[in-house]
């Protein structure tokens, strides 16, 4: 997660002067590993991190989370979900302020999950799918954070976990994922609309996939335990999804993605044939409908986490060599070079940024 441009905050204690208000930075990256009990703040302009720890009183209540979903919505950070072992997920959420540095446990799901799928849309947050008692999950479910409550909302047409989702056109669209009941991933799509309380089925993907400017991508990820190149694009109007015809240059599973300035960006992971993860990246043009590669990183990594600021991609934390790492570098594609950063206190790997 990052926030961009400089934010006030008076309300919570009723201050109308705004020379006196809190303010947020003006850019800042957040590296969240619930496992690990830290927020991590990078601040570009200083080349450093700062550990925010958790309260103690949630510590041990929180302390190796995994599977768990995280969003951000008001200046808080969301943390959906969960669950120690395979047969425990929780139904919890926890919000982290980004100002006073302080946790609260909110209202609790309706449905114990994890695994699952997040979206916001319109000020509610939508948890979707996710993994309970060997099951993969059809119901749904939204927040409201003004009353603190979640309540049902109408179950999808196929149970998914692990799909990837996000919002267009006022509506939340959740594509492929992984089905228990079936043992497969999954190549089915829908969306829902808000409007009608319906999730509708649109035209599935030409390739089931899971762990994935008016259109929806897809690319890359696993089909029977093989990485795919393949890549894909639907466009809502006619309610088509297309292959893209040039594939990336290399087969790509638990690998980082970013989109900048029109160009979508793919970059680590690795083969289903090679233990070692990937130091390459590469980018999509669509206009030509073409992958280059661009400069390798300098620490190969998958399982990592990136975002943009500032035109630039930052890429932080992943696993390589047997290890999880610390690092973290940024790309500038004006020169189409890779920088390290200053390393992170904490190892990350599958954390959110």
């Amino acid at each position: 997660l990052f926030m961009s441009q400089p934010s006030l905050l008076c309300s919570e204690s009723g201050i109308n002067n705004t020379l006196f208000c809190r303010r947020l930075p003006n850019a800042v990256l957040l590296m969240f590993r619930i496992s690990s009990k830290t927020i991590e703040a990078f601040d570009y302009r200083t080349n450093s991190w700062i550990t925010v720890h958790t309260h103690p009183s949630l510590e041990d209540s929180m302390t190796h989370l995994f599977f768990y979903s995280t969003v951000f919505l008001g200046r808080c950070l969301y943390i959906v979900g969960g669950g120690l072992r395979i047969t425990d997920p929780y139904n919890i959420m926890w919000r982290f302020n980004l100002v006073t540095h302080t946790w609260q446990e909110m209202s609790p799901m309706q449905e114990s999950r994890r695994c699952v799928s997040v979206a916001v849309l319109k000020g509610y947050i939508y948890t979707m799918g996710g993994y309970r008692n060997f099951t993969s999950l059809r119901t749904a479910e939204r927040y409201q954070p003004n009353i603190n409550q979640w309540m049902f909302i109408a179950s999808m047409n196929e149970g998914r976990e692990n799909a990837s989702c996000t919002t267009l056109n006022n509506k939340i669209y959740i594509c492929g994922g992984w089905s228990r009941s079936n043992i497969r991933s999954l190549n089915t799509a829908e969306y829902y609309n808000p409007h009608t309380n319906q999730w509708t089925l649109i035209t599935p993907m030409g390739t089931p996939r899971s762990g994935l400017g008016g259109y929806i991508y897809t690319m890359g990820g696993y089909r029977n335990f093989a990485s795919l190149r393949t890549a894909e694009r639907y466009q809502p109007n006619i309610n088509q999804w297309m292959f893209i015809m040039s594939p990336m240059q290399e087969s790509r599973a638990l690998m980082s993605v970013a989109v900048l300035k029109g160009y979508i960006y793919a970059m680590g992971g690795y083969r289903d044939d090679d233990v070692i993860s990937h130091r390459t990246a590469e980018r999509y043009q669509p206009n030509i409908n073409q992958w280059t590669f661009i400069a390798s990183m300098n620490k190969e990594r998958r399982n990592a986490s990136c975002t943009t600021l500032n035109n630039k991609i930052y890429i932080c934390g992943g696993w390589s060599n047997c290890r999880v790492l610390n690092t973290a570098e940024y790309y500038n594609p004006d020169t189409n070079q890779w920088t390290l950063i200053t390393p992170m206190g904490t190892p990350h790997i599958r954390s959110n940024v």
